[in-house]
This record gives C-alpha cells, sequence and structure tokens, in this order.
C-alpha cells in the first residue's frame, strides 16, 4: 500500500492500484483516492518516464477529471505527499497565513534592459570586475595575440588556397551561393526506422519503468559515450498519442542551449519510440532540497534554470511542468572561492510543453503538478508566465524546506494556490536574506502580468552573490584564450563541412576542453537567455584585441559565418563548434563514425543523393553540384572517406 498522510485520515482511504520501480524518478505509485477522484485515467505525459538517474521516494501522477472552483482538470500530476516532506506544513488556520501581495508594475522593458547590458562600453554598476574582466590582456599582451592570430589566418588562407579552395576575401571561403544556406542541429537529429537501437547502442542497466515504458542507460557502441534511451510503448495509445510523442520530439529537435537536456536521435520502431537524450550522471535536484544548500548554491542553480526559460520563451515554448523531478544536475563541481559544491543542472521533460502566443492568453487544457501549478492554470487561460509561479514555488522549497501550498489532498493543495496564499512564519524563512524573500514574492504574483518574467528575474539583486568569480572560477585562462583564438580563425570551406562539424559537434561525447567553452559562453551571454548577440561577442574580443584589428579582420563577417542558422545570433552549439580545436576533436574513429551516418548502408561512399537529403528545398540543383563537385577531389560522383576527411582536416 502506499504511503499515508501523517496530519489527516484523508488519505487512508487510498487505494494503490500500480507500483513500480521507483528507481529514475520513473516509478510512480499512481493511486485511486477513493474520496476525491472519480473516473480516474492515467495522466497522458510522457512525464510518468522522467531521465533521472538516482532511486527516488514514489511520486503519485494521476490524471482526473473532478471540478475544483468550476473548472474541469484534464490533466493534473498530482503528488499527493508533499515532494520535501511527509508531514503537511500547511494549516488553514493559522494567522500567520499571508495573502500574497502583489508586485507594482515593472516600468522597464526587458530590451532597454539588454541594450544597456550590451553596450560594449558598458560597466557593471557596482564595480566589481567579472572573471573575463580579470582574464583580459593589457595592451602589449594584446599586441603580442594579434601577432598569434595573423600567423595563424595566413597559415590557414596557405593550407587552403594549397588544397583547391579558394577564399572569397574577408573571414569566408564560402562562395555567394553558398553564404545564404543555414545549417541547424534539426538537419540530422533523425526519426530512425531502418534499424533498431540495439544496432548503435548496449545497454548497461535499467534505469526505471512506469505507465508508458521503460528508461536504459546505455552507451553508444562506437563513441562510448553514455546515454538515456527513453522507450515508449505504442500499445499505450489509449494513455499516450502518436502527436503528443512526436510534439516532444520536435519541440527538443528545435532547442539549443547549455542548461536544457540534449536530445541525440530518436527511433520509429515497430512496438514502440525510443528517444536518445544526454545522460545526466548527477541525479535528481530533488535530492538537494534536503541538504540546505547555501544561498550561493541554491542561486548558482536558479541562475541556469531561469536562463533554460528565457531562451524558452523568446522562442514562445512554454514547459507548463516545471518542478525538481524535471530538474537533473549534469555534474557537480567544488568551487574554488568558496569550497562548495556548485551544480550544473538541465531541464527535462518537454511532453507537456506547447508553443503558445507571446501576447494572448487562450484557453487551455489544465496541465502540470499540483504542488507547482500556477493558479491562472488552473482558470484554463494562461501563457508562459505559468513557468516562472513554478520556478518560485521550487525556489521556496529550497529556502524553507516544504511546498509554500499545501494540503492534504488535491483540492486543499489547489484551494490553496488558488487563494495564493503560504507560509512566512518558518524559521528558514526568517532566516533567508531579504533577497532571496523578496525575489519569491515578485515570482508568486497572482496576477501573471505582474510577474516578473525569466529575465527581469535574472536581473534581480540577489544573483549578485553569484559573483561570475564564484560561477566561473575553474576556468583556466589558457582555455579562454584558445577558445577565443579559435573563434575568430573559425573558417570553412563548405556547407557540407559546416553539416558534419555540425553532427559531430552534437552527437560525440563532450571533450573536456568543452567544458571551458560551455562556461565562456555563458560569461559571454551576460543577458542570459542563450542567444549570443553581435555585441556581447564584440565586448568579450575586445578585452583580448583591439577594435581596429577586429575591423582589418572582418569581425562582422566572421560573426555571421559562424551563425550557421542565419538567425541574427549566435546560439551554443554554433558556439561550440568555432570554439573547440578541431586537431583535437577529429580523430579517425569520429571521423568514420561522422562517415558512417551519412553512409548509413556502409558502402563505403557517401553519395549526392544522400548529401542533397539533408538540405531539402533549401539549396537547388545546380548550386549543391557545385558544392559537392569542391569535396568530391576524385571526381566520380561519391565521396570516399579520404575525400571526406580532407575536407575536415584541410
Amino acid at each position: 500500500m502506499g504511503e499515508t498522510c501523517s496530519v489527516c485520515s484523508a488519505c487512508t482511504d487510498q487505494q494503490e492500484i500500480r507500483t513500480t520501480n521507483s528507481q529514475y524518478g520513473v516509478g510512480r505509485v499512481i493511486t485511486n483516492n477513493k474520496k476525491n477522484i472519480k473516473n480516474q485515467k492515467i495522466n497522458k505525459s510522457i512525464n510518468n518516464i522522467n531521465i533521472l538517474n538516482q532511486p527516488k521516494i514514489s511520486i503519485q501522477n494521476i490524471h482526473y477529471n473532478n471540478n475544483i472552483s468550476n473548472n474541469n482538470i484534464n490533466s493534473i500530476q498530482n503528488n499527493n505527499k508533499n515532494p520535501i516532506n511527509n508531514k503537511r506544513n500547511l494549516n488553514k488556520n493559522n494567522n500567520n497565513n499571508i495573502i500574497l501581495n502583489e508586485l507594482k508594475d515593472i516600468s522597464n522593458s526587458n530590451q532597454s534592459d539588454k541594450d544597456d547590458i550590451l553596450n560594449p562600453k558598458y560597466k557593471r554598476k557596482d564595480g566589481r570586475k567579472s572573471t573575463l574582466d580579470s582574464l583580459s590582456f593589457n595592451e602589449q599582451r594584446k599586441s603580442e595575440f594579434e601577432e598569434e592570430l595573423r600567423i595563424s589566418l595566413c597559415s590557414l588562407k596557405d593550407r587552403r588556397n594549397s588544397s583547391g579552395y579558394n577564399s572569397s576575401g574577408g573571414g569566408s571561403f564560402l562562395s555567394d551561393d553558398e553564404s545564404y544556406i543555414s545549417i541547424s542541429n534539426k538537419l540530422f537529429i533523425n526519426d530512425i526506422s531502418e534499424y533498431l537501437p540495439s544496432k548503435k547502442y548496449k545497454i548497461l542497466s535499467k534505469l526505471g519503468s512506469g505507465s508508458f515504458g521503460k528508461v536504459y542507460l546505455a552507451q553508444n557502441k562506437f563513441t562510448k559515450e553514455k546515454v538515456a534511451l527513453k522507450q515508449i510503448k505504442k500499445s499505450n495509445k489509449d494513455l499516450l498519442s502518436d502527436g503528443e510523442i512526436k510534439d516532444e520530439i520536435e519541440i527538443l529537435k528545435a532547442l539549443d542551449h547549455p542548461d536544457i537536456v540534449r536530445i541525440i536521435e530518436s527511433f520509429n520502431t515497430k512496438d514502440s519510440y525510443v528517444l536518445v537524450t544526454e545522460y545526466c550522471e548527477g541525479g535528481e535536484l530533488f535530492d538537494q532540497v534536503r541538504n540546505q544548500l547555501s544561498e550561493t548554491q541554491i542561486a548558482v542553480i536558479f541562475k541556469q534554470l531561469l536562463s533554460g526559460l528565457a531562451y524558452l520563451h523568446s522562442h514562445n515554448i512554454v514547459h507548463r511542468d516545471l518542478k525538481l523531478e524535471n530538474i537533473l544536475i549534469q555534474e557537480t563541481e567544488k568551487s574554488k572561492t568558496t569550497g562548495e559544491d556548485l551544480f550544473n543542472i538541465k531541464i527535462i521533460d518537454f511532453g507537456t510543453a506547447r508553443i503558445f502566443d507571446n501576447k494572448k492568453r487562450k484557453p487551455q487544457s489544465i496541465v502540470g503538478s499540483s504542488y507547482y501549478i500556477a493558479p491562472e492554470v488552473l482558470k484554463q487561460k494562461y501563457n508562459k508566465e505559468c513557468d516562472l509561479w513554478s520556478v518560485g514555488v521550487i525556489l521556496y522549497m529550497f529556502i524553507v524546506g516544504h511546498a509554500p501550498f499545501d494540503g492534504c489532498d488535491d483540492d486543499e493543495i489547489t484551494d490553496n494556490i488558488q487563494k495564493g496564499v503560504y507560509r512566512k512564519d518558518d524559521k528558514r524563512w526568517k532566516k533567508a536574506s531579504k533577497e532571496v524573500k523578496d525575489l519569491i514574492q515578485k515570482l508568486l504574483v497572482y496576477q501573471p502580468k505582474k510577474r516578473l518574467t525569466a529575465l527581469q528575474a535574472l536581473k534581480h539583486p540577489w544573483f549578485k552573490i553569484t559573483d561570475s568569480n564564484i560561477l566561473y572560477d575553474n576556468v583556466p585562462q589558457s582555455d579562454v584564450v584558445e577558445c577565443i583564438k579559435n573563434l575568430l580563425t573559425y573558417n570553412i570551406k563548405s556547407k557540407l563541412e559546416e553539416l558534419v562539424l555540425a553532427y559531430i559537434i552534437h552527437n560525440i561525447p563532450r571533450p573536456k576542453e568543452a567544458k571551458s567553452a560551455i562556461k565562456l559562453f555563458k560569461l559571454v551571454n551576460e543577458v542570459g537567455d542563450g542567444k549570443l548577440l553581435k555585441n556581447e561577442l564584440k565586448k568579450t574580443l575586445l578585452l583580448f584585441v583591439s577594435e581596429k584589428f577586429l575591423d582589418k579582420y572582418n569581425f562582422e563577417e566572421q560573426f555571421t559565418l559562424i551563425d550557421g542558422e542565419k538567425k541574427g545570433y549566435i546560439n551554443y552549439e554554433e558556439f561550440l563548434r568555432a570554439c573547440l580545436n578541431r586537431k583535437k576533436i577529429l580523430t579517425d574513429n569520429i571521423l568514420r563514425y561522422a562517415f558512417g551516418f551519412f553512409d548509413p548502408t556502409n558502402t563505403g561512399y557517401i553519395r549526392k543523393k544522400k548529401m542533397k537529403s539533408f538540405f531539402g528545398n533549401k539549396v537547388d540543383d545546380n548550386t549543391f553540384q557545385i558544392i559537392f563537385d569542391e569535396i568530391d577531389l576524385d571526381k566520380d560522383g561519391k565521396i570516399n572517406f579520404k575525400d571526406f576527411k580532407s575536407m575536415m582536416l584541410y
């Protein structure tokens, strides 16, 4: 039988109808509460198969149709016990309950804030130096570094010209016909049906199981990268439709941010769908709530969470089910400054995510998890602001140790959410800093329009405690300098080369060098939305080279070249492609692995038709023929491995 509530008898009538392995967060105890739930229907969310990695207390997920304040609940994932403590921490008769104060209208727009930060001459108002400032060069070192770059650029042109590839001038070797072609990860994140996952991945262990399928820890047989395989059985179509699964895959394919889980590929087999995503070794963020982390540690986590959200919302994507179980820890590292553990996180589970109209709050189904759900979601008229409410709930949990809106059953929990009532008499609340309490109150604002946006929350004074010297004190100057050098000398001679490089960076295990590049991306992206704008990058580069050097070597053109998707900003993986040292990454084994992707039938050749399929209608036949002929050094109408390797290593 499932655990019962320690405060009231309302839960004692619960009858357990399914128990599964709770490891990896997918073993949910699905209960039938006879008093409160009629016509139970299991939730249709993919979230029942979270990609987690440590044993967890059972979390109850149900899908029910009872009325709450005259609104028909179509899909609430409910946790019938407090996600932090078994004891109920909310007393209806407690005189210390305080009705939530609402934030005054925010006068400054996000864009004006962003423009201020992006000014290359902008300086911090507190006078402190950031990590990048402390790593910057003096004038003499700038001159020496510029000379190193000139030598590298000249050598690069000589090598390419000797190989038969002529520069079109400036920093690009692409022809005018090629320069307009965009390269995105969507081109190679395939929905594979030709073969089974077992051909490519070795199952290492079962991580968990749930209503819709199983999750496995697996290893790529070629690259040795550990991944999570999320198997969803097609036999459960009455619970989860093909459309819902494909929606999650399509949303994940469109995302490219360091704090959002990376989808590698998916399989469509006879019996199931299989999603292959990166594996997060640190487990659920849930585990850390009980550890009473310092506010600095918590702020580091929430800076990443809000950055990921700012990115999602800039694409009009609303997660709709942010909760502790849907945030994983990728890795933990110690801060040299404080000696504390700092956690790198990933947002997961986009099964309920949707693309919303940014300006309208249309009637929508009620989706979410009961402790975290926003009041406007219960009214079925909501937008991206509902995610910020959930962030406020999670932050409250970290600071206080229990959920802000509690109750013995679903009705009481949602009733308290709709009242906007939460406790402020807890000892831990009283000990918390005034800054973090202010941020919580500005996130748990009842009226969505008055709630902080993700970008506004990132600018809150509380985050001053996450000084960049604490966040990024493990970044060696030598790594930063190498990344800057690679950025300024990055070049490609063909869109086919760019496509292959994009595939490799997305699919191979992240090398050690990538850690510093990822941190550099976050440092440069001061706005925090995961979109690196021209002025942000220029502001950083001017710490290492002069403006005269950038003008002479066509910084504008270099930025456009790195922006493979031609969006006007550089995203996360585009930045990695330009930052990482190819000589260290493109080993013979990695190149053969990539070659195999473009030659799936193992003929030993990549044929023109296969390569053309990745570009679709973006390239006309004549233009593609010219591109292909540049790589086909033997002029035999196909690319062998020798041609392929020559293209990538010039």
